[in-house]
């Protein structure tokens, strides 16, 4: 019986399925998303994929899915009433937050309102000193009056957050010991349970974005974990979480808010796993599904990572890959500002009612509207499964452009043009302002819309070139097939003699949390010179020149200098444990030559102009194809401008570059 594995990538407007055969083969499929019931679309997608390829659930040994409902749970603010116990004094520490502004110059701007409003945060006596001393005890008459206020106010969790916990959490456990014990919450969890760094305000916005989406996140996985189960799915079901690795579900239940991150991390493991593949140095990440545009730095085979990420300015003390995202996306839809400018996105159609072309009762134009409009992008999608209606995008464009003084080929134009600056942007700011020169990266694109901008975009940062995976609509998921288990650790150290002991206490947690005893590990510190308010994270040198000398380079490397006079001091130990997946090599069945299916006219240049329509599959390895042309493939359009070529390599891969 022939083995399969699957993954599932949950996006804004489709679930992508990819199908790994035994002999390494790949195939994709695609359902429309079910924003209201994320599982649902699940399922069908899997049962779909399984249908299209004769086999039978149980034949599924791996399944791997990357979920949007973390992300969406805090975006849409649709998550659980938490409530904050915290030290007498610092119930102000959420709204206080960094005390940074939006925008300095705007005072109509205001920040994100707290997960908590200060209406459901109590306060007790207790204090801990920054080295754990107990300056205060915390006393069971006063965890009593707490209790009974908490409970008062009918919360769906509570999370205990004390000053100064990240030395000692001894306090914050006695107070999650008698909550619990009251009742106060179905849910009650200390902040350090969470995350154990240093950075209140950090460590309490964490704490209260994983209760915040627990009970969704928690119900969600067991509804899936069900349906897989009645399917007669005879793999384990994975959780992609935000650093790049593999969850439990029952791990993903509870710590949910490692899986905000969890439908982009696939993709940017996928695309560090091709660029190590194809020997590329700097590749810059950049996957565009239909909503949002997700953009990595990969340098050396390896993303870029954080412990500093984000939601919605709501901080995130988790590791992480280092993922700027933006509102640019095949869904982003065409407005006009109060000055009258052409704006794009970031709000979206989505797949409800979607783009004006998608025949669901959408008005508003989008960039997928635009791409149909110039010809860059044809009627049929998904090999005949969903078509365009290009005539209605046609005559909305018309009337647009019409208001704007425009035909329709200018305001298509102009809206791709607004939205390839808008995404030029989000690609300097995790190269251009990492110090990493643009024009020396490769652009990996991918996602549903990322071939069909890649050639402007490279034309427009002069990158050395785009590259498109095979099946570059379904990367995501295709790259979490190869992730590994994963789980990180992290303990605040004030000496760097501790530092082999506290690895070693990190290890044991490890194995206790892994279930086994065979997994590999990496040790990592944050270390800054004394006086800095921030930290870079590095590899363990194992002695204090060698670690010097380390962080000195790494510094010059991020910041443009060193400085060896300052004092570097040591603050976290981190321990990063994985359990790899064998791997199937990735095998591609090469294309026959052969010439142009068909000619379609695309606006170029202000003009129609025939333009060679081939089919990708056809494409055999070493084929040169001349631009202006147009690949089609089931789940993605390759737009080709005059001035590029693209080249097929042996696995399959397309490499696009300027020609002059």
């Amino acid at each position: 019986m022939t083995e399969l594995h699957i993954a599932v990538d949950t996006g804004g407007t489709f679930t992508d399925i990819g199908v790994r055969r035994a002999d390494g083969t790949l195939a994709v499929w695609k359902v429309p998303s079910t924003p209201d019931a994320p599982d649902e679309a699940v399922l069908t997608g899997v049962t779909g994929a399984l249908e299209r390829e004769g086999a039978e659930p149980g034949q599924v040994t791996r399944l791997v899915h990357g979920t949007t409902v973390a992300t969406n749970t805090v975006l849409t603010r649709t998550g659980a009433r938490v409530g904050l116990l915290t030290t007498r004094g610092f119930r102000d520490v959420l709204a206080i937050a960094h005390q940074a502004r939006p925008s300095l110059y705007d005072n109509t701007v205001h920040r994100v309102p707290p997960l908590v409003p200060d209406e459901l945060i109590v306060d007790v006596e207790e204090r801990l000193s920054a080295d754990g001393e107990a300056l205060i005890p915390l006393r069971e008459e006063a965890l009593a009056d707490a209790a009974a206020s908490l409970a008062a106010l009918h919360l769906d969790a509570v999370v205990v957050s004390f000053l100064n916990a990240y030395v000692d959490p001894r306090h914050e456990q006695q107070a999650v010991a008698h909550l619990r014990a009251a009742g106060v919450a179905p849910v009650v969890v200390a902040a350090t349970d969470i995350t154990s760094e240093m950075r209140e305000y950090e460590r309490t916005s964490t704490a209260v974005v994983n209760a915040y989406v627990q009970p969704k996140v928690s119900s969600y996985m067991g509804r899936l974990a069900t349906g897989i189960e009645e399917m007669g799915v005879g793999s384990q079901l994975w959780i992609m979480q935000s650093n790049g690795g593999l969850l439990h579900p029952r791990t993903a239940a509870t710590h949910s808010a490692r899986t905000v991150l969890s439908g982009l991390a696939g993709g940017v493991v996928g695309a560090a796993n091709w660029a190590r593949h194809l020997g590329l140095d700097k590749v810059v990440s950049f996957d565009i599904g239909g909503t949002s545009t997700d953009i990595a730095l990969i340098r050396g085979g390896a993303p870029d990572e954080t412990t500093s990420g984000e939601i919605d300015s709501l901080p995130l003390r988790l590791p992480s890959v280092d993922v700027h995202t933006i509102g640019a996306g095949g869904g982003s839809v065409a407005w006009r500002d109060s000055g009258g400018s052409l704006r794009v996105g970031p709000h979206s159609a989505g797949a409800e009612p979607g783009p004006v072309s998608y025949g669901r009762g959408g008005t508003d134009l989008t960039v997928t509207d635009a791409h149909l409009v110039l010809g860059r992008l044809g009627t049929d999608l998904l090999g005949g499964h969903f078509t365009l209606d290009r005539e209605a995008a046609r005559t909305r464009m018309d009337e647009w452009g019409a208001e704007l003084g425009l035909s329709a080929e200018e305001a298509a134009e102009g809206i791709l043009q607004v939205i390839a600056a808008t995404m030029a942007r989000g690609i300097r700011r995790v190269s251009v302002e990492r110090g990493v020169d643009v024009r020396s990266c490769h652009l990996m694109a991918f996602g549903g819309a990322g071939p069909l901008h890649a050639s402007d975009l490279i034309h427009e940062l002069g990158m050395e070139s785009a590259v498109i995976p095979p099946l570059p609509g379904i990367a995501s998921a295709v790259g979490m097939l190869d992730a590994p288990v994963r789980h990180d650790f992290a303990r605040p150290v004030s000496d760097f003699a501790d530092l082999p002991a506290v690895f070693e206490g990190l290890r044991q947690r490890a194995a206790e949390e892994m279930r086994t005893g065979f997994f590999d590990t990496e040790l990592l510190v944050d270390a800054r010179y004394l006086g800095q308010s921030f930290e870079l994270t590095l590899p363990w040198a194992g002695d204090w020149d060698s670690q010097r000398a380390a962080f000195d380079e790494l510094h010059a490397e991020r910041y443009g200098f060193s400085d060896p006079e300052a004092e570097m001091e040591v603050i976290v130990a981190r321990l990063t444990a994985t359990v790899g997946q064998p791997r199937i090599p990735q095998e591609l069945v090469a294309g026959v030559e052969e010439g142009d299916v068909g000619k379609r006219d695309v606006w170029i240049d202000g003009a129609w102009v025939p333009t060679p329509v081939l089919d990708r599959a056809s494409l055999a390895p070493g084929r040169v194809v001349e631009g202006p042309a147009i690949l089609n493939q089931f789940d993605t359009t390759t737009y080709i401008r005059p001035d590029q070529q693209v080249r097929v390599d042996e696995h399959g891969f397309l490499h696009l570059r300027r020609t002059r």
